[in-house]
């Protein structure tokens, strides 16, 4: 396994023999991805799309399972493996060129002060923000004649309604859209975000003074998604999911019927949030990164 600990990077050819098993049922192939996995080195992994025996085929699936790996294909035929290297290359050199996590995290902090705020008063909003890698360059002039197109897009993605039309945003650094439930930012590099607020809309019209209290995490997840179709266009890159304005809020659906109690754990943080470069950012490995995502989040807010 020493080749494995000291790689940077695991190619993982699989086809249809199992190979040579250990004293653990393991094959060596196995054993090593399982290694490379735990440490959480960078796996190309390339499936042969041929029969296989029964252990070969388990070992192909968990392969297909492990969304984290840096790059998965399947091929059939040479051609197929070599148009798969190429695409496993590119992909390694943009993960390699990348930036890292703080130098993400110091993109965000610049942001003009107005988008960094990003909510709704008091009202519990998700921010979706979606940095391209690499970065683009002229998203501002494109952005600014699509505006209309743009805010189509928002409504069929069901995160807003024609009829109630939008107010553009133009700041030096920044150009946008605002309706009266979200904010969409973007700057020149191509860095966006996508505010939502999740304020509980029927809260009036159920007569139930504690369901503006629940923020629900379906509704959190569908406004990240539809954010996520919106924003990326098929491009990788880093994300960041965060919630604000969730103190004295309950990070759960609301009850069915009226409630006559509520009980809110005691906090003080009113933001919480999530980073994640997704190469490539695939809707399965996007889905499966905000599932734990809000997962963790919840379990910061309700324990």
């Amino acid at each position: 396994m020493l080749e494995v600990d000291q790689a940077d990077v695991v190619v993982l050819v699989l086809g249809a023999d199992f190979g040579f098993e250990t004293q653990t049922g393991e094959s060596v192939t196995q054993q090593e991805f399982r290694r490379a996995k735990a440490s959480n080195k960078r796996i190309l992994a390339f499936l042969e799309t041929i029969p296989a025996n029964e252990k070969q085929e388990a070992f192909k699936r968990e392969v297909s399972d492990y969304v984290d790996g840096l790059f998965r294909v399947t091929f059939s035929s040479a051609n197929e493996l070599a148009d798969g290297i190429v695409q496993a290359l590119s992909l390694l050199r943009q993960n390699q060129t990348a930036i890292n996590e703080t130098e993400f995290e110091q993109r965000l902090a610049h942001r003009p002060n107005e988008s960094r705020s990003s909510g709704y008063g008091h009202d519990a909003t998700v921010e979706f923000v979606f940095l391209p890698q690499p970065a683009l360059s002229g998203s501002l002039r494109v952005s600014d004649a699509q505006r209309d197109e743009i805010f189509l897009k928002v409504c069929q993605e069901g995160l807003s309604a024609v009829r109630d039309g939008y107010k553009p945003h133009d700041q030096p650094e920044t150009l946008g859209l605002d309706t009266n439930v979200l904010k969409w930012r973007m700057q020149d590099d191509g860095l966006q975000w996508v505010s939502v607020n999740l304020s509980n809309g029927n809260a009036g019209s159920r007569n139930d003074m504690f369901s503006s209290y629940y923020v629900s995490p379906s509704k959190t997840r569908s406004a990240a998604l539809a954010a996520f179709s919106l924003v990326t266009q098929g491009r990788s890159g880093w994300f960041q999911i965060a919630l604000l304005g969730m103190d004295n809020k309950v990070f759960s659906e609301p009850p069915a019927s009226t409630a006559s109690s509520i009980s809110i754990p005691h906090r003080t943080e009113r933001l919480l949030q999530e980073r994640q470069l997704l190469l490539p950012a695939t809707q399965s490995a996007f889905e499966s990164w905000l599932d734990d995502a809000l997962y963790r989040m919840g379990r910061k807010l309700n324990l």
